[in-house]
């Protein structure tokens, strides 16, 4: 018998053999013939309320990203999205929908580079909208303010550092890209009402620009309302619906304006810590450090006791003053490494705070620092909180 006979006989004796097998098994148990199949289905999230959570988690530079949804109240994972490089997530119509705006290669770490803008519907998490813009997206940490939505949520901007500095116009009625605005040497981008956005300037100015629907744009400075050598951290606080910022420095003192279509009004700063607590190295620490309950005005700072320069590593404590007068109004312990935070918009808030290190959100009581939950096995290296701001 030729090798080729041969296995050609043993196929035939396998497929016998495995007839006899299934013909045994149905004799043996009938019932398998009549197992319905199992569809699957896909399950839609609640309907966003204010404790809606997203954490991303961009990993270290990876490729792809994960952003976690997140029903506060008990501390559910209610779905997943993916993301490409350092993507910004953006929460809009008091959390109706997401965006993200997105980078890709099409060699997943080489080869041509795709920016674009997705965006989802927060309860199927389906995408509603993909969008294409040029690929000039400002890849660097990511830095919540790089990207926004228009106060009206009718567009979206994202900043562009190379070639030169510019802003993006999206579109998010018509689903298109508009324009690269051409900007000066500025950051962040804060939207205000009547298709305004304000960027930040290296010489401590604001920028605001004006813009209309077809990208066209008026430019005015306001004037410098730090000193230089008062270092602001990366993530300050914004409200969309307050038109709120609040910037904190290195050392915990905390510059304010309000942002509106006439212009920047700054606000007197407020120092969070005692001349004995600045003397004892209390310092603010974390990634997304301070937030504002808006209804209550009071303002959350994170931080510990630390040296110099040490103002992105995470911190265990939170500061809680009066916003406008920086009068103390109490101070708890968090417990854990905390690299962000964010507090939920309605009468009985949330503090809600994210450990990278940890991988794990955790859930205060925002008046009395009570620990309520966590949500644990959050991807790699999350340390980016996104809520809806939905107050007023």
């Amino acid at each position: 018998m030729t090798i080729f006979n041969l296995k050609s006989k043993l196929r035939q004796q396998g497929l016998v053999g495995g007839i006899a097998a299934a013909a045994l098994m149905t004799a043996a148990y009938p019932a398998l013939a009549d197992i319905a199949i199992e569809e699957m289905t896909l399950e839609v999230a609640p309907a966003s309320d204010s404790k809606r959570v997203y954490v991303t988690d961009p990993g270290h530079f990876q490729m792809t990203s994960q952003v976690f949804t997140i029903d506060g109240n008990n501390n559910k994972i209610l779905g997943m999205s993916d993301a490409g490089k350092l993507p910004h997530v953006l929460v809009g119509d008091k959390g109706n929908f997401m965006a993200i705006a997105n980078t890709w290669y099409d060699r997943i770490a080489r080869g041509n580079r795709d920016d674009y803008i997705e965006v989802f519907d927060t309860q199927t998490h389906k995408v509603t909208a993909d969008i294409d813009i040029p690929e000039g997206r400002f890849l660097t940490a990511v830095f919540t303010h790089m990207a926004t939505l228009s106060t009206d949520d009718k567009h979206m901007m994202f900043q562009q550092f190379s070639p030169i500095p510019a802003v993006g116009l999206v579109d998010l009625e018509a689903n298109k890209f508009v324009k690269m605005m051409d900007t000066p040497d500025c950051y962040h981008l804060f939207p205000a009402p009547e298709q305004n956005v304000y960027m930040h300037c290296r010489d401590g100015s604001m920028l605001k620009i004006n813009y209309d629907d077809e990208g066209n744009a008026t430019q005015t400075h306001s004037k410098v309302f730090h000193p230089e050598d008062s270092y602001l951290v990366n993530e300050p606080y914004y409200s969309d619906v307050t038109n709120r910022l609040a910037w904190p420095d290195y050392e915990g003192r905390i510059y304010q304006a309000k942002l509106t279509a006439d212009g920047a009004e700054f606000m007197d700063p407020i120092d969070v810590f005692t001349k004995e607590e600045k003397a004892e190295k209390w310092r603010p620490g974390g990634w997304q450090l301070v937030t504002i309950h808006n209804d209550s005005n009071e303002l959350y700072l994170l931080a510990d006791k630390r040296g110099k320069w040490t103002h992105k590593t995470p911190s265990r404590y939170v500061f809680v003053v009066d916003a406008n007068t920086g009068e103390r109004l109490r101070k708890f312990e968090l417990k854990h490494e905390i690299d962000s935070i964010a507090v939920s918009q309605d009468d009985k808030p949330y503090l809600f705070a994210v450990s990278a290190n940890e991988q794990t959100l955790y859930t205060f009581d925002a008046k009395t620092g009570k620990k309520i939950g966590e949500t644990a096995g959050l991807g790699r290296y999350p340390h980016i909180l996104t809520l809806p701001q939905d107050s007023e």
